[in-house]
């Protein structure tokens, strides 16, 4: 597993990528799923709603209180790069105790351990720290 505590530093913030370990097509069911996972894995409370677009092809999930910010955007992929893991999660730490790199690694450790999920982890400015899966240089 990579190093998430390496790359601390003031206000720095962590991505996560991620997809079906399977082919779907139904992205509104994944994106509900991830939101379940994500929410385990943080204690999220239940019920927070999906926003979904217009035309039903974007959903967004956000949950904040006085110890994170957590959001997760999962949008239908687009050939390319990154259609083998679209969703883009990020949880901000806003506690003395947790900082947001444990946040990210927790999530980036739950989501891969679960089999499910393919998982790319990046810093903010776009630095690779881990991947599930070969990601070759496509990112």
């Amino acid at each position: 597993m990579g190093n998430f505590e390496a790359h601390v530093g003031f206000k720095k913030d962590f991505e996560l990528y991620v997809g079906p370990m399977r082919e779907t097509d139904d992205w509104g069911r994944f994106a509900g799923e991830l939101w379940a996972d994500v929410s385990l894995a943080l204690l999220v409370p239940e019920g927070v709603p999906a926003a979904v677009s217009p035309d039903g092809d974007e959903w967004r999930y956000w949950f904040e209180n006085s110890e994170m910010s957590v959001s997760l955007y999962v949008g239908r992929p687009d050939p390319g790069a990154v259609d083998r893991a679209p969703a883009i999660l990020t949880a901000v730490s806003r506690s003395y105790d947790v900082e947001s790199w444990q946040l990210a690694e927790r999530l980036y450790t739950r989501l891969a351990s679960t089999g499910g999920y393919l998982v790319a982890a990046f810093t903010d400015d776009g630095t690779p720290i881990d991947a599930n899966f070969d990601v070759d240089g496509d990112w």
